[in-house]
């Protein structure tokens, strides 16, 4: 077996993680209006075939899910056999034992009705998912029963013509696949040799109950975080059932998007943990009083000894410590900065691809950044808080690299003894350092532009795996996500539909690959993530103009902590801009001109300072589009500046897009915004 050791921090090779799907699951979603049964093999046949899952069979009749596997669809079944399924009836009657009741399961119909509905949920997925083309990670959806799975690799001694070898096992949860990609007409099936567990806990048990993370976890309940992250569904949100099933049209550009809206609204997180022997280098040893004297060096005290004393009291420093170390939302590493193949879009050598989130801690951020290599993403190099020689976005920068802290992917974990790193509510990460949102986080290495994608200002986008959704696993190619008011958004009217656009690599005309489509008589507002630290700040919104789009009036509006924003709060940026233009050397107000049409280097120099004082920035140059063109030459797309003002770290910041156009087709196409510090953008700042 594979050594599992915590020293293989620096030397584990780990392979790419596939990606987290969190969508309605209901089969109906992906159905034509017709149903029909097919002639050929159906993932029911192939299963009623075999004798050997004669019972899983019979779970699947009795919880009414049987005549589903005979129809259109995209299926993906995880088979236990009949000797597997006799041991679930002893684990259930020995459960059932203990808590009283006087039971016997010899065959599934002894089962209750509750127990053989959440057995065959938990083996069934709605898309089409070969084994063969995952690789270490959570599986690209939640199963019926609204459980990530996991994927992980293991190695194991089997004899072969004698010898004992290494032969490479295939996990999901607790399961072996020993048989894999059968494949049918309407979907693919998969055989286990154990029922996999559907145990409910909640990502903060997965922490109690590893031994490398006891510090952590004993930390987390005395900041009393368990019941916040307990958080699961939020029951007073409620969407149309035919939003979710059927869905609405949204055209972008010249592709007509088929939108289903997300049916639940979920809370999810990411812990981000050190294991005990990393406190232990750092000098702790214990939460109190070790832990808790480190996180006062960070976060500094207070006079109020009644906060100090109260560690479950936002404003305690052991309270922000550990709040840094979670995200609120859940995801898969391998679209934290996009798909690995939206990645090798990216201009590679310019810039690591990254994105900037907000942490559990209010007002905080973090930097995640993914090292290239040959424009490939290298899984075991995703960093928090990293430095590398993109700088801070200015040419000849002199500071200081930072290597940063690097999160350990799923296949790590496993390793290094983790079975499932993955829960109910959310996912846990080992890092490598312990992680700190100080005054040189906030002032040096956060100092920089930074580029923040829109599907990652609201987790809702996130959790619900929206953001860099491939659509080639629901049989539709043109697939958006729809949201009813997402959190941090909020509008003045419902006259609108807006959704995150599926991802397309082949397609990257956006930051990414995908966007935030709007359309309608829209006037939304969303939260901008903060400022990691008081100044002199640029907020910039790119623009991708066609004629679709409509004439848009930007505002902004900063408010104390909290507080609800009025209408008096709205300070108007700028005048209206008019998106519909397919190319901006047409606009003589912006003043593009292609690199390449003009004469020579100093040329391009002066008429980007030309379009800086006018407002406007060409397109990024870290990114290339299919036919290979940097995104700064497509005529359609570039930067606004849409204010320079102080900011400050500590207050609420709203941008508000209104459409002023009288067109309820009118379209606004929402990829990304810039937060510039005046280090960046009053110096010599590069075209990335």
């Amino acid at each position: 077996m594979i050594k599992k050791d915590l020293s293989a921090f620096g030397a584990i090779v780990c392979l790419s993680v596939l990606s987290l799907i969190n969508l309605t699951s209901c089969w109906d979603e992906y159905h034509p209006g017709t149903y029909y049964t097919f002639q050929g093999k159906t993932v029911a046949s192939d299963l009623m075939d075999n004798p050997n899952y004669s019972d899983f069979v019979r779970i699947l009749e009795r919880a009414n899910v049987l005549n589903d596997l005979k129809v259109y669809g995209n299926n993906t079944c995880f088979a236990p056999d009949n000797k597997a399924i006799a041991d679930f009836l002893k684990e259930r009657e020995a459960i059932a034992r203990r808590e009283g009741k006087d039971v016997t399961y010899n065959t599934v119909d002894d089962l209750p009705q509750e127990d053989c509905d959440t057995l065959a949920w938990t083996h069934l997925l709605d898309i089409t998912c070969y084994v063969n083309d995952l690789e270490p990670g959570l599986l690209p959806k939640v199963n019926l029963n609204d459980r990530f799975l996991t994927f992980t690799l293991d190695s194991t001694l089997v004899e072969q013509l004698g010898d004992s070898v290494y032969a490479l096992e295939r996990h999901l949860n607790n399961a072996i696949i020993i048989a894999k990609d059968d494949s049918c007409e309407n979907g693919v099936v998969h055989y286990i040799d154990r029922c996999i567990d559907f145990s409910g806990n909640y990502v903060y048990d997965l922490v109690d109950n590893d031994p490398k993370t006891m510090l952590f976890s004993e930390a987390l309940k005395l900041c009393g975080l368990h019941k916040k992250l307990s958080e699961w569904y939020d029951y007073s949100y409620t969407i149309g059932e035919d939003s979710v099933l059927k869905g609405v049209s949204l055209m972008q550009v010249t592709n007509e998007y088929s939108v289903f809206y997300w049916a639940k609204r979920k809370t999810g997180f990411t812990l981000l943990v050190p294991v005990d022997s990393i406190f232990h280098a750092n000098g702790v040893n214990n939460v109190i009083p070790d832990m808790f004297e480190l996180a006062k060096s960070i976060y500094g005290e207070t006079d109020d000894a009644e906060i100090m004393s109260d560690y479950a009291n936002p404003k305690n420093p052991l309270y922000k410590f550990i709040s840094y170390h979670i995200l609120p939302f859940v995801t898969d590493l391998s679209r934290i900065n996009g798909r690995s193949d939206v990645m090798q879009t990216h201009n590679a050598g310019k810039t690591d691809p990254e994105d900037y989130f907000e942490t559990f801690l209010p007002k905080s951020l973090v930097r995640i950044s993914t090292k290239l290599k040959n424009g490939v993403m290298d899984m075991d190099q995703i960093y928090i808080n990293s430095r590398g020689n993109e700088g801070n976005g200015t040419v000849g920068f002199k500071g200081a690299k930072e290597r940063g802290i690097r999160i350990l992917n799923t296949q790590e974990m496993r390793e290094l003894g983790v079975s499932n790193n993955t829960a109910l509510n959310g996912v846990y990460h080992y890092v490598d350092r312990i992680m700190k949102y100080d005054t040189y986080v906030r002032e040096e290495i956060l100092d920089r532009r930074m580029r923040i994608d829109c599907t990652t200002l609201s987790p809702d986008f996130i959790t619900s795996g929206a953001r860099q959704f491939d659509s080639s696993i629901t049989g539709v190619k043109y697939y958006g996500s729809g949201f009813k008011d997402p959190k941090n958004f909020a509008s003045y009217h419902t006259d609108y539909t807006l959704s995150v656009r599926s991802t397309a690599a082949d397609k990257s005309y956006a930051y990414e690959g995908d966007g935030i489509d709007i359309e309608g008589q829209f006037d939304i507002y969303v939260k901008l993530p903060p400022v990691p630290h008081d100044g002199t700040w640029q907020l910039r919104l790119s623009y991708r103009g066609n004629k679709r789009c409509g004439i848009i009036q930007n505002y902004l509006a900063c408010v104390p902590v909290g507080q609800e924003v009025s209408r008096s709060d709205w300070k108007p940026l700028g005048i209206p801009v008019d998106l519909r233009f397919d190319n901006l050397n047409e606009t003589p107000a912006v003043g593009w001109i292609k690199d390449e049409d003009l004469e020579n280097a100093a040329a391009v120099e002066a008429l980007d300072k030309s379009m800086k004082n006018r407002g406007w920035l060409k397109g990024s140059i870290a990114q290339r589009t299919d036919d290979g063109d940097l995104h700064r030459d497509v005529r359609s797309m570039g930067r606004m500046i849409l204010t320079t003002d102080y900011m400050k770290s500590n207050m609420d910041y709203y941008l508000r897009i209104k459409q002023i156009l009288d067109n309820n087709k009118a379209q606004f196409l929402f990829d990304f915004i810039e937060l510039v510090p005046k280090s960046v953008y009053d110096g010599h700042e590069d075209k990335n």
